[in-house]
């Protein structure tokens, strides 16, 4: 299979994960079973899962400088995620998560802090020589704005090439802001949270792609998963399809599973795989790391457990 570069463009954080027995009582002092280090963020979680599964990828966003930001470049290097474009800045800290996992019930709970870092902006994006992608995946922040600036750009490259040679534009839409809503109809591929759905006023993930297949642009893709309730999506053919949860004997980790769905899906897509068939390989890529800590060697066991057939 030919390497095909894909860009995210989004979020690194550095994560510190405890986990724990059981969630805490409020003002209660207990100890972790353990704790580790780890890069987290929508777009850093989506380029470290492709690039196991065989893509050369490439994270974009922007970088402080410290011992934190060191680790999570270091973290990009080892795995093989360039990150020639981003942008450092100094004068703020790493985005940082702190995160609780509770072995009794399978919670995980996120304190987060930016830490003063500023978003990507358009200036930094049109430094990016286009034509090494394939596909472009944005991560809806708070930068809608610029995010809308960005996609004109690959909009305007797009317009002189043929089709087959066209950037794929794809999204994700998870926080539930409005101000995401302008992204629907800019992408080729959009990715809708249950909780940007339930914001919206859906009730499951078939009503959220049948609704917003009329927000988006013509022959767009639209996919929406629903944790425990599987994940529906609908091609550029109308048609709806679904797919059921694939769970791990325990749940471990669920950190990062929403981001791993996104990249399986990619991953099929790009390889031009019906949404049915990318709907099915993600929820079990997803499902599957859920069972174990972090995503560092999730392909390598996923393959194993599905006899290298994915």
């Amino acid at each position: 299979m030919p390497r095909r570069r894909i860009l995210c463009v989004g979020l690194i954080a550095l994560d510190i994960v405890n986990t724990c027995e059981r969630y805490p009582d409020e003002d209660e002092d207990i100890r972790a079973i353990s704790q580790r280090w780890q890069t987290g963020g929508n777009a850093c979680t989506n380029a470290t899962v492709l690039t196991q599964l065989g893509m050369e990828c490439e994270f974009l966003g922007t970088l402080s400088r410290g011992v934190e930001a060191d680790f999570v470049c270091k973290h990009l290097l080892d795995r093989g995620v360039r990150y020639d474009n981003s942008v450092h800045h100094s004068g703020c800290g790493t985005p940082t998560s702190f995160v609780t996992l509770s072995l009794a019930t399978g919670s995980r709970t996120v304190i987060h802090s930016r830490n003063n870092l500023p978003e990507l902006t358009v200036s930094a994006f049109e430094k990016v020589k286009l034509s090494n992608y394939d596909w472009i995946h944005f991560e809806g922040r708070r930068n809608e704005a610029e995010i809308v600036k960005m996609i004109a750009i690959v909009e305007e490259f797009n317009s002189g090439r043929s089709p087959k040679n066209k950037i794929v534009v794809s999204v994700e839409l998870e926080k539930p802001r409005k101000s995401l809503l302008p992204l629907l109809e800019k992408a080729d591929v959009v990715f809708a949270s249950k909780d940007f759905a339930q914001f919206l006023g859906f009730s499951s993930p078939s009503e959220t792609v049948k609704s917003l297949n009329f927000e988006t642009k013509n022959a767009a893709t639209i996919i929406c998963a629903w944790g425990v309730g599987g994940a529906d999506g609908i091609g550029p053919d109308g048609e709806a399809k679904h797919s059921n949860v694939y769970p791990p004997k325990k749940v471990v980790d669920t950190l990062g599973a929403g981001d791993t769905f996104v990249a399986g899906a990619i991953f099929r897509l790009i390889q031009g795989s019906s949404v049915e068939d990318a709907l099915i390989f993600a929820c079990k890529l997803a499902g599957f790391k859920c069972g174990m800590n972090g995503n560092d060697g999730l392909v390598e066991a996923f393959s194993r457990q599905n006899n290298n057939d994915y």
